[in-house]
């Protein structure tokens, strides 16, 4: 790596700051009904993509820490009736477990190649992979959220 790991940390800290920040905004001020609305059959909830993206956040940089965390993929897309409150608070909780685990790295760990089930790659590059994976979902929420409020707007006949 031609980057100490610290200030490869530091990057990726900033970005997922960023990324959370834009988490926060597209579930603000919204319902419990409209975080859980989809906009059709075989789509995800904008209370289940930020659900979804957290765990997945975890648990890449966590790996890439060197740090095993117990994840259940499956059961961020079944939450429900979560309020915007209870959303922001698993952000802020995410965030923080995101930095110690970021904080943690090593030149050897962003080297070392990383087996996945789906495929091994080095530290650095399953970095990356969080970092892509999250701006993809929450632009999928943002949609989501935008979908969702036209379709409340045109039962409302407004």
């Amino acid at each position: 790596m031609t980057t100490a790991p610290g200030a490869t940390a530091a990057l990726y800290a900033g970005y997922f700051h960023e990324a959370h920040q834009a988490m926060r905004e597209v579930v603000s001020g919204l319902s419990p009904a409209l975080l859980d609305w989809k906009p059709g059959t075989e789509t995800n909830s904008i209370a289940a993509l930020i659900a979804h993206t957290l765990d997945s956040e975890r648990g890449l940089t966590a790996i890439v820490a060197s740090t095993a965390l117990p994840r259940d993929r499956d059961a961020a897309f079944r939450v429900s009736g979560l309020s915007a409150d209870d959303l922001v608070t698993m952000i802020d909780a995410a965030e923080r477990d995101v930095d110690g685990f970021l904080a943690g790295l090593t030149e050897q760990r962003l080297d070392a190649p990383i087996e996945r089930p789906m495929r091994t790659a080095s530290g650095a590059w399953w970095l990356l992979h969080a970092a892509v994976h999250s701006r993809e979902h929450i632009g999928q929420a943002a949609l989501t959220r935008q979908l969702a409020e036209q379709a409340m707007a045109a039962r409302q006949g407004t």
